[in-house]
């Protein structure tokens, strides 16, 4: 029969603490020697070993479940279960003494025989904060094995102690990750990247994420007072709770910081001992889901050799490089590669004669750009990849035909000026296809060189015209003779150049023949100017590969000079009179043209003279 009346534990009361008030109420016994005269050892009551559990319920009336519900049990070696929640057993703090004084000080007066109640939720590590008065929960290490037995009768001081405790006591707020761990362990749930592991590998990441962010990679936990650690275990929570994104950003926030303080090394000096611990795993417990985000971190973000291992996994491909390990697998001088690196944009924001340590960049990009520099060509050594001439070779590049490693034009010399081997073949691949494979050229046919001397127009110039599909006839003879292996027309050349001046503009000629001057006039309004400050006819500059400038000029531009201005013959045309007629009448009414009619070789007047 059980002992009546039958005193239930209350919520989120431990074992230990309902024994206790079951003890003192029904015998007066202190917890201990209660246990013993049932025959039930301390250990059973702390574990819950179930056939002890089952006699305590014979003995006091509460049903088995009720009393299992008092704390966690074991679940093999090291790790405990507690209401469907597996965890490691240091996520319990059983070799310290954790209470609230003020909770302890408030059960004196609430509970109905004055006993202090033990709570469960101080037991767990981290829960640090008295969610009802605010205060830090006060915490000492427990005086050997008879301290583990957490009877708050026993282990906490006097009520006179305990009231200069809370007097002392830091007020604050309960963090993100004691309100998750709390939920969690009530059947509730949370953020979906911490729900999808075990609560104690959950909370471990939150507080190695919060305390490097905020004390530094280094930080050591064991140093750490609680109120740093609640600070950092907010921190971390509040990342975490954001899943990979947060997590990367507080990695990225350390790695920054290595970079700030000049921190030399590779990964261990980048993370410190965020990597340090995971690499090294002292405990016995599973590091849980961030062990592979850091790795994943580690290899998105930082120069790693394929091959090397990390965190458990060998690394199969190298998606960073700095300019350390490109040099090293390249062969290029760091700081020739750092300059090229920064030219070509590959390293945005850079600076050329500054090589930034830890700065990385894209594998595939940086290591692209290093082969194109190892697989290069001067310009000077163009014409004998080519079998052209210098000049040929040199206004092909600066024309922008044969693009240089860098597009920069401030860049007048070093390696990327040079012009990729890959672009130069590609060049003739291009140049060759534009034309017809013939074994001689047809009558008439010469190389593109030959037909510069005879049309008068640059060889780059004619290039571009063979490229764009300008001409009519070209062919193509032996492959060995490379860029002088395509033959053109030289009388096809003139008029193609002509036609794609044209699609920029009027020529002098038909400008001039519109307005009704002529052609030589067209340059004299071009280079002078109205009372505006603009000239009277505005130009579009058109230079040829030998840089030779020619002006041509919209129809939208003419036909706007023509409703602006009008010529003295247009004047009689439309009066049906002489020049001469109409010059006279100007005159008297004291109306000017716009130049002196021996510069232009005719009078022009402003419409809005007349």
């Amino acid at each position: 029969m059980p002992m009546l009346p039958v005193l239930p534990p209350y919520t989120d009361e431990t074992t230990v603490s309902w024994c206790a008030r079951v003890a003192r109420f029904h015998t007066g016994m202190t917890c201990a020697d209660f246990l013993k005269m049932v025959e039930i050892s301390q250990a059973d009551v702390m574990g819950l070993n179930i056939p002890k559990v089952d006699r305590l319920s014979n003995l006091t009336g509460v049903p088995s479940a009720q009393i299992m519900a008092c704390g966690p049990q074991y679940a093999g070696d090291h790790m405990l279960t507690y209401k469907g929640e597996t965890f490691g057993t240091k996520f319990m703090t059983r070799n310290h003494t954790t209470y609230c004084p003020a909770c302890l000080l408030d059960d004196r007066t609430e509970e109905p025989n004055g006993e202090r109640v033990g709570r469960l939720s101080w037991m767990f590590a981290p829960v640090r904060v008295c969610p009802r008065h605010g205060i830090f929960l006060t915490q000492r290490k427990s005086a050997g094995y008879p301290g583990r037995f957490q009877d708050m009768n026993i282990v906490a001081p006097s009520d006179q102690d305990l009231a200069a405790q809370i007097k002392a006591a830091d007020e604050a707020s309960v963090s993100g990750l004691q309100s998750y761990v709390v939920d969690r362990l009530s059947g509730k749930s949370g953020p979906c990247w911490l729900d999808a592991q075990d609560v104690d590998q959950a909370a471990k990441t939150c507080q190695r994420l919060g305390l490097h962010r905020i004390h530094g990679a280094f930080a050591s936990i064991s140093s750490m007072t609680i109120q740093k650690l609640n600070e950092a275990e907010a921190a971390g929570f509040e990342a975490a709770s954001q899943g990979l994104d947060g997590i990367y950003s507080i990695l990225d926030e350390i790695v920054q910081d290595a970079t700030k303080e000049n921190r030399f090394g590779g990964v261990r000096t980048a993370l410190g001992e965020i990597y340090i611990s995971l690499r090294s795993n002292n405990s016995n417990r599973d590091a849980g889901p961030l062990k592979d985000v850091v790795r994943d971190f580690i290899i998105e973000h930082l120069p790693v050799e394929p091959g090397s291992e990390l965190l458990d996994g060998k690394v199969a491909h190298r998606k960073r490089h700095n300019v350390a390990s490109l040099s090293k697998v390249s062969g290029i001088h760091q700081k020739t590669l750092n300059r090229a690196l920064v030219q070509a944009g590959v390293i945005a924001e850079g600076d050329p004669e500054q090589i930034e340590i830890r700065r990385t960049f894209d594998a595939v990009e940086g290591e692209a750009l290093a082969h194109r520099i190892n697989n290069s060509t001067p310009t000077k050594s163009i014409p004998g990849y080519l079998n052209c001439n210098r000049t040929q070779a040199q206004m092909m590049v600066r024309t922008g035909i044969l693009k240089k490693l860098s597009n920069d034009p401030s860049i007048k010399s070093g390696v990327m000026t040079n012009v990729a081997n890959d672009d130069l073949d590609d060049f003739l691949v291009r140049f060759r296809a534009a034309g017809k494979p013939v074994q001689e050229p047809s009558a008439g046919m010469v190389n593109t060189i030959e037909a510069s001397e005879v049309a008068r127009v640059p060889v780059a110039d004619i290039v571009r015209l063979v490229l764009d599909g300008r001409l009519a006839t070209v062919e193509t003879g032996c492959e060995e003779l490379r860029f002088r292996s395509v033959f053109v027309r030289p009388e096809e050349i003139r008029p193609a150049a002509q036609e794609v001046i044209s699609e920029q503009g009027l020529s002098p000629k038909d400008a001039a023949k519109i307005i009704g001057i002529p052609s030589t006039a067209i340059e004299h309004l071009r280079t002078n100017f109205s009372p505006t400050g603009q000239p009277f006819l505005q130009g579009i500059e058109v230079s040829n590969a030998r840089g030779t400038i020619r002006f041509c000029y919209a129809r939208d531009e003419v036909e706007r000079f023509c409703e602006e201005y009008v010529t003295l013959q247009e004047l009689a045309d439309d009066a049906g009179t002489s020049t001469k007629s109409v010059g006279v009448k100007l005159t008297k009414l004291g109306i000017e043209p716009i130049m002196n009619r021996h510069i232009l070789k005719a009078k022009v007047f402003r419409r809005g003279d007349l």
